[in-house]
């Protein structure tokens, strides 16, 4: 937050506080060491905001006689839609697999299983059997169930687990796409979905399991790997995030809630590493190859 005013706390803004709301600027009035502060969330409102209270102060400008805001007035349709425009344009695979992953939340939810929510779970490669014998697996594959070995990642098990996901998926994602390419995106989400699932379906003990957080992970250790391998290429993580995400994949992994898909989170990861370092390398020693020109005759 960013301070814009501090004022006597003799000053009455309540007034001053319903005339930005009428105008839509969002602000916190909070009181600290006997001043009154009036903070926003956007450095672009300081300005108006600051011109706003001097032209209030001397009477120019006073907020209407009845508040007629609603919660309606704050949602501008058309702003909504041109702000999708800029997040399609900027992160456009991340901004469609989280569309995707909401409207599988009311249609194939994993708390309250629909017919659709078990078309997309894991195949079960034991066929009946609780054994899994990879001369069975390949001798049966199909592009169906290899379908099926990516899709529980866009299952969830209600809004809380949805959000936590579609923020880090965001948050990962759009790095990707924005520094090296949707195409790259799309591929890395390939190979940690299909990793993390199939170590979660080996190592956790059936394939009633969905969700994100495999993949968001193994984006995770990707990007950090390019941090560290080939730092050039501007993909990068703040240090508090990484602290934050390894810190949290050890916790989670601790506790060993049932509820939890560990065996995703760290196949995730783990992947996520590897696939991280082996590329982010080779992008570097490509680069450090010296230049030659094609012979000519």
């Amino acid at each position: 937050m960013f301070r814009v005013l501090s004022v006597s706390l003799d000053t009455d803004l309540s007034q001053f506080s319903q005339l930005l709301w009428q105008r839509k600027i969002s602000h916190h009035i909070t009181e600290h060491e006997g001043q009154q502060l009036l903070v926003v969330a956007n450095p672009k409102q300081i300005d108006q905001i600051t011109t706003l209270f001097k032209a209030w102060q001397r009477g120019e400008v006073l907020a209407a006689a009845e508040n007629h805001t609603t919660v309606n007035d704050f949602f501008n349709f058309n702003e909504f839609f041109i702000g999708l425009l800029h997040a399609f344009a900027k992160a456009p695979l991340t901004l469609i697999i989280t569309s995707v992953c909401i409207a599988l939340l009311f249609l194939a939810p994993l708390d309250d299983p629909t017919s659709l929510t078990r078309e997309l779970l894991y195949p079960d490669f034991s066929y009946g059997t609780r054994t899994i014998m990879l001369e069975n697996v390949w001798q049966n594959i199909s592009v169906t169930q290899f379908f099926r070995m990516l899709s529980p990642i866009f299952l969830h098990g209600g809004l809380v687990h949805l959000a936590f996901n579609m923020m880090w998926l965001w948050e990962l994602g759009s790095r990707i796409e924005k520094v090296q390419s949707s195409l790259v995106m799309a591929l890395t989400i390939v190979v940690l979905g299909l990793i993390s699932n199939t170590i979660q379906f080996l190592y956790g003990g059936g394939n009633n399991f969905g969700g994100m957080s495999g993949v968001v992970y193994g984006l995770f250790a990707y990007i950090w790997m390019w941090q560290l391998f080939d730092p050039r290429k501007g993909l990068r993580l703040p240090a508090s995030l990484i602290v934050f995400m390894l810190l949290s994949l050890v916790i989670m992994t601790a506790l060993g809630l049932s509820m939890i898909a560990n065996a995703a989170h760290l196949g995730g990861f783990l992947s996520g590493i590897v696939f991280g370092a082996v590329t982010a390398a080779s992008s570097r020693i490509v680069r450090a190859m010296p230049f030659r020109e094609t012979p000519r005759d």
